[in-house]
């Protein structure tokens, strides 16, 4: 339910029991055995899933037990997680089993706050952790169950936490001691006090990388516009649906192009700079030249100021690039990765004149951000897709090039 990229696992190597004849096993050679299967699991599990709920650990609102203190037994704040599995960011697996030496009721705890106006509001993270080696009470001492924790937190959830829910809080009823937590009437959109599931990440197949993109804006302290972000965030969740491949950071940052600006650094596998802002990169070329020649892609959509022949020549000025070295979509090679991956295009749609490709520069001659928003609307539920389809070709193109150049560059 969320968008997040989890780091590849750590590259250490794996270590095995040498086994022979006449190896004497004792306690720490056992142990070597089963941590290396250990490993093993969990590399595989990192390498090609995300962490999250697979199934269960739903959370619902009980009465509280008789035992409990009367100002808990009048007010409804006892909880109680539904039995269910999910896997953390390491590879553990989390049981919540129905055993009945497990408590999976619990209160809810009255958050400590401080420094806080009575106006403002809170939130509160129910997270389970995984926790090994912590001995359940059986019969057989040699028995050792893997374990799991619950937690109740102000802060978001840490990568080794699942979060199962979270619920806003208002301060003063906080401070007042007098909240009651309520299922939602709604889920799409909880209230105050009532349980918010949205968050709650979901075990599923890793994509190969998070796209990152930014839009340029001619200072700072100055919002881009919000037409564009609104455009370009379209763009991005269209991305995690219809290409689970790559998963798309639907928060577009916004640079400023300056002599101080790091772009290699900023992980950025595409910048999006509106024709209007050109005029405004001149005395930036080299910071753009340093970031197209380690794999950076410039998508530049022209509006009707210009003429074709202007956006030509002020591309080609400003970034020091040929006219002559500019290909047509339509000059491009019919396998060229821009044109059929993961998409295949034979023709452009027709609200578009051209797209043209320099080194690292994409220049589209048409609207087609517009039409990843939505803001055409007499353009049919066909055209928004194939709008959508084509951008996510031009984000699947710079990630592309931008792996391979820098899988031969020294600074990877």
């Amino acid at each position: 339910m969320v968008n997040q990229f989890y780091s590849t696992p750590p590259i250490d190597p794996l270590h095995r029991l040498s086994v022979r004849d006449g190896l004497i096993v004792n306690a720490e050679r056992w142990e070597l055995a089963h941590r290396y299967h250990k490993h093993r699991q969990n590399i595989h599990y990192q390498s090609l899933n995300e962490p999250g709920i697979v199934c269960g650990l739903g959370i619902q609102i009980i009465e509280a037990p008789k035992t409990s203190r009367a100002n808990l037994l009048k007010q409804r704040r006892w909880l109680k997680i539904q039995p269910g599995i999910a896997i953390d960011i390491e590879g553990n697996p989390i049981v919540v089993d129905e055993n009945k030496n497990i408590d999976r009721s619990f209160p809810f705890v009255n958050p400590q706050i401080s420094n806080q106006n009575f106006d403002e509001e809170i939130t509160v993270y129910l997270v389970i952790s995984y926790e090994d080696n912590q001995t359940l009470l059986e019969e057989e001492a040699w028995r050792e169950r893997e374990w799991f924790k619950f937690d109740q937190q102000l802060e978001p959830p840490k990568e080794t936490q699942i979060e199962l829910c979270r619920i806003k809080l208002r301060v003063e009823d906080i401070a007042l001691d007098r909240f009651e937590l309520r299922k939602p009437q709604n889920v799409f959109f909880p209230e105050i006090n009532e349980i918010d599931l949205r968050y709650r990440p979901q075990a599923k197949a890793r994509p190969q990388a998070l796209v990152n993109i930014a839009t340029t804006i001619p200072q700072p302290h100055k919002s881009s516009s919000p037409t564009t972000n609104k455009s370009l965030e379209c763009l991005m969740q269209s991305l995690n649906v219809l290409y689970p491949n790559l998963q798309g950071n639907t928060e577009v940052e916004k640079v400023v192009l300056k002599k101080t600006l790091d772009l290699i650094n900023a992980d950025f596998d595409l910048i999006y700079i509106p024709s209007w802002q050109l005029d405004n990169i001149n005395s930036q070329k080299k910071i753009i030249d340093d970031y197209r020649n380690l794999g950076g892609m410039i998508l530049i959509e022209a509006d009707e100021k210009y003429t074709l022949q202007e956006i030509y020549e002020l591309v080609g000025s400003l970034l020091e690039i040929p006219i002559e070295s500019r290909q047509s979509w339509h000059n491009l090679s019919e396998v060229n990765s821009f044109k059929t991956q993961p998409f295949l295009f034979t023709a452009l749609p027709e609200y578009l004149k051209d797209i043209y490709y320099f080194k690292g520069i994409i220049l589209v001659l048409g609207h087609l951000s517009k039409v990843w928003g939505g803001e055409f609307e007499e353009l049919s539920r066909n055209d928004i897709r194939t709008a959508q389809e084509l951008g996510i070709n031009m984000l699947n193109f710079p990630w592309i090039r931008r792996i391979m150049m820098r899988l031969l560059s020294s600074e990877f």
